[in-house]
């Protein structure tokens, strides 16, 4: 067994895996994610050991949004 404590990468999604493309990780003073809603359905689908640690990536929540407006078309 692994006694490291669990790492986790702060410029990946935790959703997808991808770069989550974060600005203010990146050291700037400006993100996208600041400028968008990002729902609190979609932040509960991150596991408990990444919540508040990495940011959800732009297309993870563009899709969210799309599979909401795809859900309420039906």
């Amino acid at each position: 067994m692994n006694d490291k404590a669990f790492e986790v990468d702060p410029h990946l999604c935790p959703l997808c895996g991808q770069d989550n493309c974060c600005g203010y990780r990146a050291g700037t003073d400006d993100c996208w994610c600041f400028h968008t809603s990002v729902p609190m359905a979609l932040r509960e689908r991150i596991t408990p050991e990444l919540r508040g640690k990495t940011c959800i990536c732009r297309d993870c929540v563009e899709a969210y949004h799309k599979e909401q407006i795809y859900k309420e078309q039906r």
